[in-house]
């Protein structure tokens, strides 16, 4: 079997090319491509096959880890979504729980609050309850109301949404019927249910679930379709899949449904890279540490098992998912972010980055702003004429003027 491997980061695509049967390894890099990250992939890919004397069509697998998902997440680049929601319960994922990360602070960040992944405006309520403990309907749902509130989504250019009402988790009737109306009035949206996308009970963490799939099902859905679309068009007849966060692998159909599958798709990579390295050191007590452009994500193998996450205790970027994943801590923290001061005066970096385009000054690609690749290449930690193999040269002026002007506005030395 021949299998290619990909990886998409946040500034750079990676790729590996394996023979099984031989046990023949090649291994590529390019810059990804943001504006559509699967042209970085297709190049990589066809650059690959010929540096490794194969043709795209003897390839049988693709596997693939991206960070789309994430870091739309991370850096909150998703699209306008809405919701539709039981009367009464607009405000679930805005209010969240009593219990709080820091419990007698009240200026405290809470991301639900102050970066909302459904701002209020685009939250309508419909008549319509069902009961525990089976699911019972109480209230018919408002098929007219819902109606009426697709329409004002529509208006208002929400690109997709979120339908969750309580008890979706015991009965899913409301919530599909709900669905089949938003697609009929908007069916170039990403429409979504709590049910679909995580039938358990706890309303906010389930909400917040199906609210994060819509603020990202639009942009994964179509990077998947782009991809499929291009590998085939380069000639790659062989299957698709992506990596999950639980560290199994989905079709391209399942993630186009359930976006919410790879939000830490390249990170669980990541761990299972990490823990097949500690046992070839015959090591079973590891922390694995993956800084990529825009993030860096810490995970722990203890016996040769990488650690889950439980139900309540599970986020991405401070929001609750349920979700079966690895148990991965991300913080925007890349070689891309940026280093910058916030609204006090105090030194930050990330979580926003540079990305592939324009990237680090390093790259003389335009980029502006001092980022970690900026001041590893300063302090001699990267040689400029030997990156990427040689295959890249980097602009080392330009890395020490945006890290001095940073030096300066910060009164100290460059160094």
């Amino acid at each position: 079997m021949k299998a290619i491997g990909v990886d998409v980061g946040g500034t750079f695509t990676d790729l590996v090319y394996c023979d099984l049967a031989s046990g023949r390894v090649e291994i590529h890099k390019v810059s990804t491509t943001p504006d559509d990250p699967s042209r970085g992939v297709i190049q990589g890919v066809i650059e690959l096959c010929a540096a490794a004397g194969v043709e795209t069509g003897e390839i049988d697998y693709v596997f693939h880890g991206t960070t789309t998902a994430t870091n739309a997440v991370l850096e909150h680049k998703g699209v306008v979504a809405g919701m539709i929601t039981n009367e009464g319960f607009r405000d679930i994922i805005h209010i969240g729980r009593h219990q709080r990360v820091q419990h007698y602070s009240i200026r405290q960040e809470l991301p639900w609050q102050d970066r909302p992944l459904v701002k209020r405006r685009h939250r309508k309520t419909v008549g319509g309850r069902l009961a525990p403990p089976t699911g019972a309907e109480l209230e018919p749902l408002d098929e007219e109301a819902v109606r009426r509130a697709a329409e004002e989504l529509k208006a208002e250019g929400v690109q997709s949404v979120a339908i969750c009402f309580l008890f979706s988790y015991l009965n899913p009737a409301h919530e599909n019927r709900a669905r089949e109306i938003v697609a009929e009035i908007m069916p170039d949206a990403f429409v979504t249910t709590s049910s679909f996308v995580s039938p358990q009970f706890r309303e906010f963490e389930r909400f917040t679930t199906a609210a994060l799939a819509a603020f990202i099902g639009p942009k994964v859905r179509t990077y998947i379709e782009h991809l499929e679309t291009a590998l085939k068009s380069a000639g790659l007849e062989g299957e698709l899949r992506i990596m999950a966060s639980n560290g199994g692998v989905a079709t391209a159909g399942m993630v186009s449904d359930k976006p919410t599958l790879t939000l830490l798709s390249g990170l669980a990579a990541g761990v299972l890279g990490g823990a097949w390295i500690g046992e070839l050191a015959e090591r079973k007590r590891l922390i694995t540490f993956d800084i990529g452009g825009t993030s860096a994500d810490i995970g722990i193998i203890v016996d040769g098992v990488y650690a889950e996450t439980d139900a309540r205790s599970t986020s991405i970027a401070g929001f609750p998912l349920l979700s079966p994943m690895i148990d991965i801590h991300t913080i925007g923290a890349g070689g891309g972010s940026i280093a910058h001061l916030d609204r006090g005066g105090a030194f930050r970096v990330g979580p926003k980055s540079a990305g592939a385009v324009p990237g680090p000054a390093a790259y003389g690609r335009g980029g502006s702003e001092p980022t970690v690749t900026d001041a590893n290449l300063v302090l001699g930690r990267l040689d400029a004429e030997d990156f990427l193999g040689g295959g890249m040269k980097l602009d080392a002026a330009g890395s020490a003027r945006v890290i001095g002007e940073l030096a300066t506005t910060l009164g100290l030395g460059t160094e």
